[in-house]
Protein backbone atom coordinates (compact mmCIF):
# COMPACT_ATOMS: atom_id res chain seq x y z
CA UNK A 1 0.00 0.00 0.00
CA UNK A 2 1.34 3.29 -0.92
CA UNK A 3 0.41 7.28 0.12
CA UNK A 4 1.16 9.59 -1.99
CA UNK A 5 2.70 13.52 -1.09
CA UNK A 6 0.04 15.64 -0.23
CA UNK A 7 0.59 17.61 -3.83
CA UNK A 8 -0.50 13.89 -5.27
CA UNK A 9 -3.12 13.43 -3.03
CA UNK A 10 -4.95 16.41 -4.34
CA UNK A 11 -4.50 15.69 -7.75
CA UNK A 12 -6.07 12.26 -7.12
CA UNK A 13 -8.84 13.64 -5.20
CA UNK A 14 -9.43 16.17 -7.94
CA UNK A 15 -9.62 13.30 -10.37
CA UNK A 16 -11.76 11.26 -8.59
CA UNK A 17 -14.32 14.02 -8.00
CA UNK A 18 -14.47 14.17 -11.67
CA UNK A 19 -14.63 10.98 -12.19
CA UNK A 20 -18.06 11.08 -10.54
CA UNK A 21 -19.17 13.86 -12.72
CA UNK A 22 -18.98 16.71 -10.21
CA UNK A 23 -16.50 18.62 -11.04
CA UNK A 24 -17.28 21.66 -8.74
CA UNK A 25 -19.89 22.55 -11.59
CA UNK A 26 -22.94 23.35 -9.44
CA UNK A 27 -20.61 26.41 -7.88
CA UNK A 28 -21.91 29.32 -9.87
CA UNK A 29 -20.23 30.30 -12.40
CA UNK A 30 -18.84 34.22 -13.62
CA UNK A 31 -17.91 35.75 -16.32
CA UNK A 32 -14.09 34.98 -17.05
CA UNK A 33 -11.84 37.89 -17.75
CA UNK A 34 -8.93 38.41 -20.64
CA UNK A 35 -5.66 39.01 -19.20
CA UNK A 36 -4.70 42.69 -19.45
CA UNK A 37 -0.77 43.42 -20.48
CA UNK A 38 1.56 42.76 -18.24
CA UNK A 39 1.38 44.90 -14.87
CA UNK A 40 3.26 45.03 -11.67
CA UNK A 41 2.66 43.48 -8.36
CA UNK A 42 0.72 45.10 -5.63
CA UNK A 43 2.26 44.95 -2.60
CA UNK A 44 -0.34 43.30 -0.11
CA UNK A 45 -1.04 45.90 2.75
CA UNK A 46 -4.49 46.45 4.07
CA UNK A 47 -3.28 49.22 5.89
CA UNK A 48 -3.49 51.16 2.87
CA UNK A 49 -6.87 50.25 1.86
CA UNK A 50 -8.48 53.38 3.57
CA UNK A 51 -7.82 56.67 1.47
CA UNK A 52 -8.74 57.74 -1.99
CA UNK A 53 -11.34 55.31 -2.82
CA UNK A 54 -14.01 55.25 -5.71
CA UNK A 55 -17.51 53.58 -5.11
CA UNK A 56 -18.39 50.87 -7.33
CA UNK A 57 -21.45 52.18 -8.96
CA UNK A 58 -22.27 48.32 -10.08
CA UNK A 59 -21.50 44.68 -10.41
CA UNK A 60 -20.78 45.46 -14.25
CA UNK A 61 -18.00 47.40 -13.27
CA UNK A 62 -16.61 44.28 -11.41
CA UNK A 63 -17.59 41.09 -13.10
CA UNK A 64 -15.44 38.38 -13.67
CA UNK A 65 -12.46 36.72 -10.98
CA UNK A 66 -10.70 38.28 -7.87
CA UNK A 67 -8.81 37.00 -5.75
CA UNK A 68 -8.83 37.48 -1.84
CA UNK A 69 -5.32 39.15 -0.74
CA UNK A 70 -6.67 40.09 3.03
CA UNK A 71 -10.31 38.94 4.72
CA UNK A 72 -10.45 40.59 8.27
CA UNK A 73 -6.61 39.90 8.77
CA UNK A 74 -6.15 36.52 7.73
CA UNK A 75 -3.87 36.69 3.99
CA UNK A 76 -4.81 33.26 2.53
CA UNK A 77 -2.27 31.28 0.16
CA UNK A 78 -2.92 32.40 -4.00
CA UNK A 79 -3.06 28.95 -5.21
CA UNK A 80 -4.16 25.52 -4.16
CA UNK A 81 -2.32 22.81 -6.07
CA UNK A 82 -3.22 24.15 -10.04
CA UNK A 83 -7.05 26.04 -8.72
CA UNK A 84 -7.11 29.56 -7.31
CA UNK A 85 -7.39 28.77 -3.21
CA UNK A 86 -9.44 31.99 -1.91
CA UNK A 87 -11.77 34.25 -4.00
CA UNK A 88 -14.79 36.43 -4.19
CA UNK A 89 -16.10 36.09 -8.08
CA UNK A 90 -18.57 38.09 -9.03
CA UNK A 91 -21.90 37.58 -11.67
CA UNK A 92 -24.29 39.84 -12.52
CA UNK A 93 -26.60 38.45 -9.84
CA UNK A 94 -24.62 37.58 -7.09
CA UNK A 95 -20.65 36.62 -5.81
CA UNK A 96 -18.96 33.00 -5.92
CA UNK A 97 -16.68 32.62 -2.83
CA UNK A 98 -14.03 30.22 -1.05
CA UNK A 99 -11.41 30.70 0.98
CA UNK A 100 -10.68 27.75 2.88
CA UNK A 101 -12.09 24.15 1.70
CA UNK A 102 -15.59 24.48 1.03
CA UNK A 103 -17.52 27.29 -1.97
CA UNK A 104 -20.75 28.98 -1.34
CA UNK A 105 -22.35 31.83 -2.77
CA UNK A 106 -24.35 34.95 -2.23
CA UNK A 107 -27.39 36.38 -4.42
CA UNK A 108 -27.27 40.31 -4.31
CA UNK A 109 -26.00 42.62 -6.83
CA UNK A 110 -23.86 46.11 -6.44
CA UNK A 111 -25.17 49.17 -6.28
CA UNK A 112 -23.97 52.88 -6.16
CA UNK A 113 -21.17 51.87 -4.05
CA UNK A 114 -22.53 48.74 -2.08
CA UNK A 115 -23.22 44.94 -2.53
CA UNK A 116 -27.27 44.94 -1.96
CA UNK A 117 -28.28 41.03 -1.01
CA UNK A 118 -31.09 39.31 -2.47
CA UNK A 119 -32.62 36.80 -1.03
CA UNK A 120 -32.59 33.07 -2.48
CA UNK A 121 -31.25 29.56 -2.03
CA UNK A 122 -27.84 29.28 -1.18
CA UNK A 123 -25.58 26.39 -2.02
CA UNK A 124 -22.16 25.64 -0.16
CA UNK A 125 -20.26 22.33 0.00
CA UNK A 126 -19.93 20.40 3.34
CA UNK A 127 -16.11 19.13 3.62
CA UNK A 128 -14.44 19.32 7.24
CA UNK A 129 -12.09 21.84 7.46
CA UNK A 130 -11.16 21.81 11.22
CA UNK A 131 -13.20 24.54 13.91
CA UNK A 132 -10.71 27.79 12.56
CA UNK A 133 -10.93 27.24 8.95
CA UNK A 134 -14.65 26.72 9.12
CA UNK A 135 -14.98 29.58 11.33
CA UNK A 136 -13.11 31.63 8.77
CA UNK A 137 -15.53 29.90 6.26
CA UNK A 138 -19.03 31.00 8.13
CA UNK A 139 -17.41 34.30 8.55
CA UNK A 140 -16.85 35.30 4.78
CA UNK A 141 -20.21 33.30 3.79
CA UNK A 142 -22.22 35.51 5.73
CA UNK A 143 -20.31 38.71 5.14
CA UNK A 144 -22.27 39.73 1.70
CA UNK A 145 -25.18 39.50 3.87
CA UNK A 146 -24.27 42.49 5.62
CA UNK A 147 -24.69 44.36 2.79
CA UNK A 148 -20.66 45.83 2.77
CA UNK A 149 -19.34 48.60 0.96
CA UNK A 150 -17.67 48.27 -2.38
CA UNK A 151 -15.10 50.75 -3.54
CA UNK A 152 -12.05 50.62 -5.94
CA UNK A 153 -8.80 51.66 -4.50
CA UNK A 154 -6.32 53.50 -6.79
CA UNK A 155 -4.48 50.63 -7.30
CA UNK A 156 -7.16 48.70 -9.10
CA UNK A 157 -7.92 46.54 -6.00
CA UNK A 158 -11.58 46.54 -4.29
CA UNK A 159 -12.21 47.43 -0.78
CA UNK A 160 -15.09 45.75 0.73
CA UNK A 161 -16.41 47.12 4.51
CA UNK A 162 -19.34 45.88 6.35
CA UNK A 163 -18.79 47.60 10.19
CA UNK A 164 -15.43 46.57 11.11
CA UNK A 165 -14.56 43.51 9.22
CA UNK A 166 -12.96 44.29 5.73
CA UNK A 167 -12.45 42.05 2.74
CA UNK A 168 -9.41 43.08 0.26
CA UNK A 169 -9.70 41.98 -3.04
CA UNK A 170 -7.07 41.59 -6.50
CA UNK A 171 -7.41 40.10 -9.98
CA UNK A 172 -5.61 36.95 -10.63
CA UNK A 173 -3.51 38.41 -13.26
CA UNK A 174 -1.96 41.24 -10.71
CA UNK A 175 -1.81 38.57 -7.88
CA UNK A 176 -0.03 36.43 -9.27
CA UNK A 177 3.22 38.56 -10.31
CA UNK A 178 4.23 37.75 -6.69
CA UNK A 179 4.92 34.75 -7.29
CA UNK A 180 7.34 35.07 -10.19
CA UNK A 181 10.03 32.34 -10.99
CA UNK A 182 13.49 33.58 -11.01
CA UNK A 183 14.81 32.53 -14.37
CA UNK A 184 17.44 30.67 -12.60
CA UNK A 185 15.02 28.73 -10.85
CA UNK A 186 13.08 27.01 -13.85
CA UNK A 187 16.25 25.61 -15.24
CA UNK A 188 16.71 22.02 -14.74
CA UNK A 189 14.42 19.02 -14.80
CA UNK A 190 10.41 19.25 -13.93
CA UNK A 191 8.31 15.83 -13.13
CA UNK A 192 4.62 16.31 -14.17
CA UNK A 193 2.48 15.95 -11.22
CA UNK A 194 -1.19 17.17 -12.53
CA UNK A 195 -3.30 18.81 -15.11
CA UNK A 196 -6.39 20.59 -14.63
CA UNK A 197 -8.96 21.99 -17.42
CA UNK A 198 -10.81 25.11 -16.51
CA UNK A 199 -14.32 24.73 -17.84
CA UNK A 200 -16.10 27.39 -19.80
CA UNK A 201 -19.18 27.34 -17.41
CA UNK A 202 -17.24 27.23 -14.07
CA UNK A 203 -15.13 24.48 -12.07
CA UNK A 204 -12.68 22.43 -13.66
CA UNK A 205 -11.60 18.74 -13.50
CA UNK A 206 -7.91 17.29 -13.58
CA UNK A 207 -5.83 14.46 -13.95
CA UNK A 208 -2.84 13.04 -12.10
CA UNK A 209 0.05 12.45 -14.36
CA UNK A 210 2.76 11.22 -11.80
CA UNK A 211 3.01 8.35 -13.22
CA UNK A 212 3.93 9.96 -16.95
CA UNK A 213 7.40 9.04 -17.58
CA UNK A 214 10.30 11.82 -18.69
CA UNK A 215 10.64 14.85 -18.03
CA UNK A 216 9.89 18.72 -18.84
CA UNK A 217 13.52 20.73 -19.52
CA UNK A 218 14.28 24.01 -19.82
CA UNK A 219 17.59 25.03 -20.30
CA UNK A 220 17.33 28.55 -20.73
CA UNK A 221 17.19 28.45 -24.43
CA UNK A 222 15.43 25.38 -25.20
CA UNK A 223 12.61 23.50 -23.67
CA UNK A 224 11.61 19.99 -24.25
CA UNK A 225 9.52 17.09 -23.25
CA UNK A 226 12.33 14.73 -22.70
CA UNK A 227 10.34 11.44 -24.20
CA UNK A 228 9.43 13.17 -27.49
CA UNK A 229 12.55 15.57 -28.36
CA UNK A 230 10.99 15.95 -31.94
CA UNK A 231 9.00 19.12 -30.43
CA UNK A 232 11.50 20.55 -28.65
CA UNK A 233 11.42 24.04 -28.68
CA UNK A 234 13.23 27.86 -28.18
CA UNK A 235 11.72 30.11 -25.91
CA UNK A 236 12.38 33.47 -24.47
CA UNK A 237 11.13 33.67 -20.20
CA UNK A 238 9.66 37.01 -20.01
CA UNK A 239 9.75 39.90 -17.03
CA UNK A 240 5.83 38.60 -16.42
CA UNK A 241 6.75 35.09 -16.47
CA UNK A 242 5.76 33.69 -19.60
CA UNK A 243 7.59 31.06 -21.46
CA UNK A 244 7.56 32.77 -24.84
CA UNK A 245 7.52 30.57 -27.57
CA UNK A 246 10.56 31.88 -30.67
CA UNK A 247 11.25 28.55 -32.46
CA UNK A 248 10.97 24.98 -33.33
CA UNK A 249 8.07 23.00 -34.79
CA UNK A 250 4.27 23.21 -35.19
CA UNK A 251 2.43 20.39 -32.34
CA UNK A 252 -0.08 17.87 -33.93
CA UNK A 253 -3.22 18.23 -32.70
CA UNK A 254 -2.83 14.91 -30.97
CA UNK A 255 0.11 12.42 -29.59
CA UNK A 256 0.99 10.66 -33.28
CA UNK A 257 4.62 10.02 -32.46
CA UNK A 258 4.40 10.52 -28.94
CA UNK A 259 3.89 7.13 -26.91
CA UNK A 260 4.59 8.05 -23.66
CA UNK A 261 1.55 10.56 -23.93
CA UNK A 262 -1.10 9.06 -26.65
CA UNK A 263 -3.96 8.13 -24.55
CA UNK A 264 -7.78 7.64 -25.61
CA UNK A 265 -10.22 10.20 -24.90
CA UNK A 266 -13.15 9.33 -22.55
CA UNK A 267 -14.99 12.17 -21.29
CA UNK A 268 -14.89 15.83 -23.45
CA UNK A 269 -14.51 17.54 -19.86
CA UNK A 270 -11.26 15.67 -18.79
CA UNK A 271 -7.33 16.80 -20.15
CA UNK A 272 -5.12 14.42 -21.75
CA UNK A 273 -1.78 13.75 -21.01
CA UNK A 274 -1.30 15.34 -24.63
CA UNK A 275 -2.42 18.57 -23.58
CA UNK A 276 0.66 19.11 -21.23
CA UNK A 277 2.22 19.66 -24.73
CA UNK A 278 -0.37 22.03 -25.91
CA UNK A 279 0.39 24.54 -23.14
CA UNK A 280 4.38 24.12 -23.01
CA UNK A 281 4.04 25.13 -26.58
CA UNK A 282 0.92 28.29 -26.31
CA UNK A 283 3.22 30.94 -24.03
CA UNK A 284 2.17 29.25 -20.65
CA UNK A 285 2.28 31.53 -17.34
CA UNK A 286 4.19 30.23 -14.48
CA UNK A 287 3.98 30.97 -11.10
CA UNK A 288 5.34 29.54 -8.29
CA UNK A 289 3.05 27.15 -5.79
CA UNK A 290 5.68 25.97 -3.38
CA UNK A 291 9.33 25.97 -2.71
CA UNK A 292 9.36 23.05 -5.51
CA UNK A 293 6.20 23.26 -7.11
CA UNK A 294 5.34 25.45 -10.01
CA UNK A 295 1.83 25.96 -12.12
CA UNK A 296 2.50 26.30 -15.67
CA UNK A 297 -1.04 27.58 -17.42
CA UNK A 298 -2.88 28.65 -20.01
CA UNK A 299 -6.52 30.22 -20.07
CA UNK A 300 -7.59 26.39 -20.20
CA UNK A 301 -4.83 23.93 -18.43
CA UNK A 302 -3.14 24.03 -15.86
CA UNK A 303 0.01 21.68 -15.19
CA UNK A 304 1.48 21.10 -12.09
CA UNK A 305 5.11 20.25 -12.16
CA UNK A 306 7.53 19.82 -9.52
CA UNK A 307 11.27 19.57 -8.68
CA UNK A 308 10.34 17.40 -5.46
CA UNK A 309 11.69 13.96 -4.64
CA UNK A 310 8.30 11.98 -4.94
CA UNK A 311 8.78 9.63 -1.66
CA UNK A 312 5.83 7.14 -0.97
CA UNK A 313 5.20 4.55 2.19
CA UNK A 314 4.70 1.06 0.82
CA UNK A 315 3.96 -1.44 3.55
CA UNK A 316 4.54 -5.42 2.62
CA UNK A 317 2.21 -7.95 2.04
CA UNK A 318 1.90 -8.85 5.51
CA UNK A 319 1.73 -5.28 6.69
CA UNK A 320 5.00 -6.69 8.70
CA UNK A 321 6.92 -3.60 7.69
CA UNK A 322 6.80 -0.43 5.48
CA UNK A 323 9.43 1.23 3.82
CA UNK A 324 9.76 4.33 1.62
CA UNK A 325 9.86 4.03 -1.66
CA UNK A 326 11.04 6.48 -4.68
CA UNK A 327 7.47 6.58 -6.41
CA UNK A 328 8.42 9.45 -9.23
CA UNK A 329 8.16 8.08 -13.31
CA UNK A 330 11.18 7.11 -14.89
CA UNK A 331 12.84 9.56 -16.87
Amino acid sequence: MQQSSPIERLICALGATCATAILFACVPAVQQMGEPAPVTATPVDPNRATVQVEPVASSQDILGEWDIVNFDGHEPRRLSGSTRAAFADFGEKGVSLQIECNYSGASGTVRDGRFVSSPGQRFQTEISCGPEMEERERQLFSFFDRNPTVERLPDGRLLLTAGDTQLLLERPVQRRLANLLPPQDLLGEWRTVGITHYLEQGGHAGIGLTEVPGRIVFDGIEAEYSRCPQYKMAYRYTEAGVVEKIGGPNLPSSAIDCEPLTEKPFNPDMPLRWDVMKVLHSDPRLEKVDDDTILMSTDRYGVLLSKAACESLEQSDGYSETRIVDCASPH
